[in-house]
């Protein structure tokens, strides 16, 4: 994905005023794909691995009796409650299609220590219910299994078989890459259906299916097929603890939340660098999962420039990841747009130019950070709160001056040397080199 930009989770673009502003490129479901393909997006189809939610009125479970903890016997009679329900629906209680969802937990739900299924009571804005932890994995064996129910050749045909009717994905989209629910599976039953090796817990040493496992069995194995119809991969939350995703995927990112509580907490430098190593020059997005009616704007630019920093893209999002969603506010973001209109093209401008592992640049002083993009660009992080003054030395080739283009300013180089003063949480773009002006900062993007 050469062209990269903003990464639109579950809204309509097309509903957001002026929105060619935003930089928008990546829109994670298929909810308009005719007009996203007419304005230049990349539209994926949504799945998720490890996860189903499977809804169920709280009230078909029995009282819980008073008190802090809950007795071993209530667990119990909740636990026969759920499996009553799983019983109804997998025998076609509701639709065909819950039903194979509902059968598939029988096959492919994983299991802790003691045989227990994974599972939690949840109230989510998208399910009310029990969020059942599955192995995804492609040889789990049974007619309905979590992956053939999440990819199979019919669903494959419905999403890329008819794009004169339905208009042209451009890939799949997985959400929770790493997985979340659960860390081990250890249902035997599923030990022959692993392609990659197993691990084992270090209390026991009892052998088990490792959650990264099953992660990247799903997604290596949709890829092949995706790659193979020349579509992209794009995913959320990785790489985190994870390093062996990125090979297989073409757009990663995360949700994140930099202010919990009302407190600046940026991802840390090294964390960024992190995701920034695994992906080199593949694009990397954000989007920000906070209370954006107390998000001041002076930390939406802090957001924006440390992003830039590291060549990513920073979208928004919701706190709850579901309802008042930042793109469908025009407070908000009509509040934001200069802020978006200035610094997103920077975004892409030095991502594009592709990050290089070897700076071939020093900086005077350790909080603040120094990355190159292509043969043209540097980027310098102050990642601090304090006003800092730096030298940046250059290796190789020096030019005279280069150009700040945040500010526009120009920079002079004195003995491969430069001294810059820098605000907390602030950031400079240099340009190194003279490059077509029709990309520079500043034009709008389709």
């Amino acid at each position: 994905a050469p062209r990269q930009g903003l990464w639109m989770p579950a809204g309509k673009i097309s509903e957001v005023e002026d929105w060619e502003d935003f930089g928008f490129r990546f829109k994670e479901i298929n909810n308009e794909t005719r007009w996203d393909n007419a304005h230049g997006m990349l539209t994926f189809h949504y799945v998720e691995p490890m996860t189903w939610w499977m809804n169920m009125a709280h009230d078909k479970l029995p009282e819980k009796p008073e008190g802090d903890q809950p007795p071993a016997e209530y667990k119990q009679r909740q636990f026969r409650a759920i499996q009553d329900e799983i019983r109804r629906l997998a025998a076609g209680g509701e639709t065909q299609e819950i039903a194979n969802w509902a059968n598939a937990v029988l096959t492919s739900v994983c299991r802790n220590d003691d045989g227990t299924p994974y599972h939690g009571v949840t109230a989510m804005p998208w399910c009310t219910g029990i969020l059942w932890g599955m192995n995804s994995m492609p040889g789990i064996r049974g007619e309905h299994t979590d992956f053939k129910n999440k990819w199979n050749p019919q669903l494959r045909q419905q999403l890329y078989g008819n794009p004169e009717q339905n208009g042209v994905l451009h890939g799949t989209y997985i959400d929770s890459a790493e997985g979340f629910v659960g860390y081990l599976d250890f249902d035997h039953k599923h030990f022959a259906a692993a392609a990659t090796p197993l691990t084992f817990d270090r209390k026991y040493r009892r052998p088990a299916i490792f959650r990264g496992a099953i992660a990247y069995e799903f997604i290596r194995a949709i890829a092949e097929d995706v790659h193979g119809m020349g579509k992209l991969m794009m995913a959320n939350q990785t790489p985190m603890e994870l390093c062996w995703l990125a090979p297989l995927l073409d757009i990663m990112g995360t949700e994140t939340d930099w202010y919990p509580n009302g407190k600046w907490t940026p991802m840390p430098v090294n964390d960024m660098l992190f995701r920034r190593a695994m992906c080199k020059d593949k694009p990397y997005c954000f989007l920000m999962n906070t209370g954006f009616g107390t998000f001041p704007p002076e930390l939406m630019e802090s957001y924006m420039k440390r992003s830039l920093a590291f060549g990513m893209t920073p979208g928004c999002f919701s706190a709850d990841a579901a309802n008042g969603q930042y793109f469908t506010r025009p407070e908000l973001y009509n509040r934001d747009r200069e802020l978006f209109k200035k610094v997103v093209p920077l975004c892409r401008l030095v991502a594009e130019a592709g990050w290089e592992p070897i700076t071939m640049a020093r900086s005077s002083d350790k909080q603040i950070h120094v990355e190159r993009f292509g043969e043209s660009f540097l980027t310098i992080l102050n990642d601090s709160r304090d006003k800092r003054t730096v030298t940046i030395t250059l290796e190789g080739r020096v030019p005279d001056t280069s150009r700040e283009l945040l500010s526009g300013a120009t920079i002079h180089w004195k003995d491969k040397t430069v001294e810059l003063t820098l605000d907390g949480d602030d950031v400079a773009v240099l340009e190194l080199a003279k490059r077509d002006r029709s990309a520079a900062h500043g034009q709008k993007t389709p």
